[in-house]
């Protein structure tokens, strides 16, 4: 998490969101700016939300494959608790 989030808000769950390899298109550039002339890399190292969350949503789905009759409040529990 970055320094200014630590102190406003206390996070229930952490998932590693910082300097993930993703996929990506290969139409995009490596930045994302107008000019950066980069393509055709299937991949690139993204960070925020976007790559924490599903580090989060892939544990909910194995534990709803692993526990089929859990609501969403066990396994939330189940994931803020270990």
């Amino acid at each position: 998490m970055g320094f200014f989030i630590c102190f406003l808000f206390q996070p229930d769950v952490t998932a590693p969101g910082v300097n993930i390899l993703a996929a990506y298109s290969l139409f995009a550039s490596a930045s994302n700016l107008i000019t950066d002339n980069r393509r055709g890399f299937p991949y690139n190292v993204q960070q925020g939300t976007s790559m924490s969350c599903p580090h989060v949503a892939g544990i909910a789905g194995l534990l709803k494959t692993k526990h089929p009759n859990w609501s969403p409040a066990a396994i939330k529990s189940a994931i803020m608790t270990t």
